[in-house]
């Protein structure tokens, strides 16, 4: 091909296409804007605090470790409940979630893991676990309630309500039942209150649970 026919080619073909002009540069223009303008399109994330309540145990509490062993279930609830959300009940019945708090796992596991850690450092059983199979018992809850509570006139508590039965794992006969529910009132809904709370409802839990396969 002669120099001058290369050039008129060329020039009617220009490398990467006439059309691919515009749109690379309005890509370029987008991704500067995007890039320039982020803080003011995506709005800020409040800080999200995970609340991880701790028991305090006393071993011995319960009298001498009996030497059965136990089987705790992953409590049931309802799906709005079975969630890391820390849900705020207002007086009218609804449901709200805590903009800046969440529990450290999901309502039920949080329960179970609280229980078994407790009954294991409290020293009430031979053995307690979260497996399936292998336990001369088996604990089923019932996780009706566990959320922050407000009344008409304002007042917030940590409320729970719970219940537990107690069966044979061989026979799966039925060997008793705990009801539990309280509300431990809280000063404000800031996530140090909700912690205290919280651990105030868990430990009682824990506590009457303790007493109660003490006795079975």
């Amino acid at each position: 091909m002669h120099v001058r026919d290369a050039a008129r080619f060329a020039g009617r073909f220009p490398i990467g296409g006439a059309r691919a002009i515009p749109s690379l540069s309005l890509a370029l223009l987008l991704g500067a804007i995007l890039g320039l303008g982020g803080c003011s399109i995506l709005p800020e994330n409040e800080p999200v605090h995970l609340v991880d309540p701790r028991l305090e145990v006393e071993p011995g509490r319960h009298g001498a470790s009996r030497p059965w062993t136990l089987n705790i279930a992953r409590p049931e609830t309802d799906p709005v409940r079975d969630s890391a959300r820390v849900l705020v009940r207002t007086p009218d019945g609804q449901l709200q979630v805590h903009p800046t708090a969440r529990w450290v796992a999901p309502a039920p596991e949080l329960v179970r893991t609280a229980l078994v850690r407790y009954l294991r450092d409290a020293e009430v059983l031979a053995q307690v676990g979260a497996s399936a199979s292998g336990s001369d018992r088996t604990l089923v809850i019932d996780l009706r309630r566990f959320e922050i509570a407000r009344d008409a006139s304002g007042s917030l508590a940590v409320a729970a309500q719970a219940d537990a039965r107690l069966y044979e794992s061989a026979s799966a006969d039925r060997v008793g039942r705990l009801s539990f529910d309280h509300a431990e009132a809280i000063d404000s809904a800031s996530v140090a209150e909700v912690v205290r709370g919280t651990q105030a409802v868990l430990e009682l839990l824990a506590r009457r649970t303790g007493d109660w396969l003490a006795e079975h």
